[in-house]
């Protein structure tokens, strides 16, 4: 009888430390999980929300060119010249100014319209009256 002895041991619960290790580390692990997750939501959210501002920082310096190159443009002679005599109603020395008017026989001939005074608003119970009576 030369073989080993095997020993068994009792299949129970298992001892005191392991079940009060176990009560600690699983919601530990649960909550740096939602937390990491809650992190990655939010550093997704503020990637987004800054590809966004960028491509408005790209458009407004778009516009700014645009509005940079319209000054430009409205400082040369030919559009100030433009300006003041369409929007301002200057004219050159030497220049005729042609000023039309309406004529005035044309206005005269028509009648002008009288108003017709509105009657004074009917009292309410007459209204109801009307509405029931007839």
């Amino acid at each position: 009888m030369d073989e080993p002895m095997v020993v068994r041991r009792p299949v129970g619960p298992p001892p005191l430390a392991l079940r009060l290790a176990a009560v600690l580390v699983v919601p530990l692990l649960l909550y740096a999980l939602v937390a990491t997750g809650q992190k990655a939501a939010d550093n997704y959210r503020l990637n987004q929300e800054a590809d966004g501002l960028r491509s408005d920082i790209v458009a407004l310096r778009a516009e700014n060119l645009q509005l940079q190159q319209d000054i430009e443009q409205a400082r040369t002679d030919s559009a100030i010249e433009t300006i003041a005599r369409e929007q301002l109603g200057l004219v050159k020395p030497g220049d005729h100014p042609l000023v039309l008017i309406a004529q005035m026989g044309q206005a005269a001939d028509a009648p002008t319209p009288v108003p017709t005074p509105t009657p004074p608003p009917r009292p309410t119970w007459r209204q109801w009256w009307d509405y029931f009576f007839g």
